[in-house]
């Protein structure tokens, strides 16, 4: 279900216990020269609805704000960002809408790697702000995966970073029409040591800035040359699907006492 597309008494009749609510992140931002700026709110959208299709339950899908924190892109034309704070205050002004409706399971779905510590933060935040009301919880879908799309990836480490592989693959799945793959081009980009790495899937326990006009003459980072809609729609499945697990899981862990 799509929270824009229900009515009030629609809304006032779901099962406020049972029911997942699910605010996709992403943001709006240079995508290389081939991609279109939305695809990170495209993506994580698109896989929050195909997600709740295979829930058990029932899961209710917010209108996604767009917006996210992309300060490392404003080298590149095009590309919007919010403050970390402005991005927290319209996250929390959400949620805290449905939990002041009695919704009681929310959960953050996040599509965009400079979201991540933003949403780290959220989900502390907003739990502690609503504990013993709801249960708050935030993923980056393609970190949930991560297992799954590392073993359908073809190229090598550095290869999915941004606007690559991966990304590029799941739009021609899902938004075919928006890719420009004459367009695309190639960059295994040298993060300058062993502790960091720009790969979606890497996992540095360093954090630092790295502004990806340094990184990228094209604000792509990895290899799009290895998409194809068939890859894509692997990589769509394997990610909706561990997010509909989740969700399931998600819809049973225990609400800790307190006002209701």
């Amino acid at each position: 279900m799509r929270l824009e597309e229900l009515t009030a008494p629609d809304v006032a009749a779901l099962d406020r216990d049972a029911s997942v609510l699910v605010l996709p992140l992403g943001s709006v931002e240079q995508h290389g020269r081939h991609m279109p700026l939305g695809t990170d709110t495209i993506l994580a959208h698109g896989l929050a609805l195909a997600a709740a299709e295979r829930s058990s339950g029932s899961v209710v899908v917010l209108p996604p704000p767009w917006y996210g924190f992309s300060a490392h892109h404003m080298g590149f034309a095009g590309s919007i960002t919010l403050r970390a704070e402005t991005l927290m205050a319209l996250a929390e002004d959400v949620v805290g809408s449905m939990v002041a409706h009695g919704f009681r399971r929310v959960l953050i779905v996040n599509g965009h790697g400079g979201n991540g510590g933003v949403i780290d933060v959220l989900a502390a935040t907003l739990g502690h702000r609503h504990h013993g009301r709801a249960r708050i919880a935030a993923l980056t879908y393609f970190l949930l995966a991560r297992d799954a799309i590392a073993r359908l990836r073809r190229s090598r480490p550095g290869g999915m970073g941004h606007a690559c592989e991966f990304e590029t693959a799941m739009m021609l799945h899902l938004r075919p029409e928006l890719v420009r793959m004459e367009e695309a081009s190639t960059t295994y980009p040298d993060p300058g040591s062993r502790y960091l790495t720009t790969d979606l899937l890497g996992g540095s326990p360093v954090r630092t800035y790295h502004d990806f006009a340094d990184l990228s003459p094209t604000g792509t980072l990895g290899d799009p040359a290895l998409a194809t809609p068939e890859a894509g729609s692997a990589f769509f499945d394997a990610s909706a699907g561990e997010l509909a697990a989740f969700i399931d899981d998600f819809r049973g862990w225990a609400m800790p006492e307190g006002v209701r």
